[in-house]
């Protein structure tokens, strides 16, 4: 997932070195790689997690280019399995 992450911020032209990037999260499967990666393509990576004090004033410093690869199941009653998959990300709000 973290290396899909780069490859899809280099595929849609999103310059990093030089960057500021936040990493929501510290897991092991998604939050560190993917924040160790940033910092190899030389972007000043600030992490994210449960314990910080207000995430808000530090997500809100960077740009605009935001990967949300969170799952979620919701319910929804149109759909055939009865619920339907969304983010973490309320885009309407980033």
């Amino acid at each position: 997932t973290p290396k899909g992450c780069m490859e899809l911020l280099h595929r849609s032209g999103v310059e990093i070195k030089g960057k500021r990037a936040v990493v929501i999260g510290r897991s092991n499967i998604v939050g560190t790689p993917a924040a160790l990666l940033l910092q190899k393509a030389n972007a000043t990576v600030s992490i994210v997690h449960s314990k910080t004090k207000n995430p808000e004033e530090i997500t809100r410093q960077p740009g605009a280019a935001i990967i949300d690869v969170g799952i979620n199941p919701v319910d929804d009653p149109a759909s055939p399995r009865g619920y339907r998959l969304v983010g973490d990300v309320c885009f309407e709000e980033a």
